[in-house]
């Protein structure tokens, strides 16, 4: 029990508390940037089970978060998130030419809402479109996949 009477000798355990607590918070905030300071502070904590000072562990703390974070966010975002069907792929698209339902007035400049397959979605179009009619969904917005760009039905 002596081990853990000094405070050096615990530091490796507030560290990976730490981490894990970066760990859970992002699984609440799906920021997919907590993830490297949790992995950069368990990182910091195998320091301070070494014997490194609190000066180094807080120094290998924020550089190797930073690095974790300019290294791999994008690839391991990509990674996790899944590829998204781009303009290649929009014929495998099965939201292409379906019908929704508008629920939220759509008038062009500004986006509106429809209701596609049991789920809303934000949705433009170059006409103003009332709640309550029915459209077909031409295709995705290049820039936000979530977004449909709609043509009144006849």
């Amino acid at each position: 029990m002596d081990y853990f009477a000094s405070m050096e000798n615990i530091l490796w355990l507030i560290w990976l508390g730490i981490g894990v607590a970066f760990i859970v918070a992002e699984m609440m905030v799906p920021a997919f940037i907590l993830v490297f300071f949790g992995v950069g502070a368990i990182i910091a904590g195998a320091t301070a089970f070494f014997g490194s000072t609190l000066q180094m562990q807080i120094v290998i703390f924020g550089v190797s978060s930073l690095a974790l974070i300019l290294l791999l966010r994008k690839f391991m975002s990509a990674t996790f998130r899944g590829a998204a069907i781009d303009g290649e792929n929009e014929e495998e698209d099965a939201a292409i030419g379906a019908l929704a339902e508008v629920v939220e007035i759509i008038a062009p400049p500004h986006r509106g809402r429809v209701k596609y397959q049991g789920t809303f979605w934000a949705a433009e179009s170059t006409q103003e479109i009332e709640p309550g009619a029915t459209v077909r969904i031409v295709s995705r917005h290049e820039k936000d996949y979530n977004t449909f760009t709609v043509e009144k039905e006849s």
